[in-house]
């Protein structure tokens, strides 16, 4: 799998927080593996500081296409979780479950499947 850090598209509130979405396209099969997948990356950035939270959507009960959203206080919090050698350890053990997909910034929930199908 790729690194996101260039990929994740932040949108930066009047609170100066940033939240990021990536999408992943979850592999024939892998529904299962996946969620445990990135429930341990969600672990994963608890124990970084300035994360506040975080969770992921599927596009729709019968999209193989989910989205993972991100919150941090800063841009530079959320930079250091992408680009962390932890993040980057854990982004190799899925590449069998799931493929990064091209996303564009969000400033919203509802725009996160406002998207073009791919």
């Amino acid at each position: 799998m790729e690194n996101a850090a260039e990929d994740a598209r932040p949108s930066e509130s009047a609170d100066a927080s940033v939240t990021t979405t990536i999408v992943r396209r979850v592999l024939a099969g892998c529904d299962e593996e996946f969620a445990d997948w990135i429930q341990t990356g969600l672990g994963l950035a608890r124990l970084f500081p300035g994360f506040l939270g975080g969770g992921w959507l599927k596009e729709s009960s019968t999209s193989d296409v989910c989205v993972i959203v991100l919150k941090f206080e800063t841009q530079a919090a959320l930079d250091n979780w992408l680009t962390s050698s932890l993040r980057n350890g854990w982004l190799r053990t899925g590449g069998n479950i799931a493929v990064e997909e091209p996303n564009e910034r969000v400033s919203n929930v509802e725009s996160l499947f406002e998207r073009p199908r791919l």
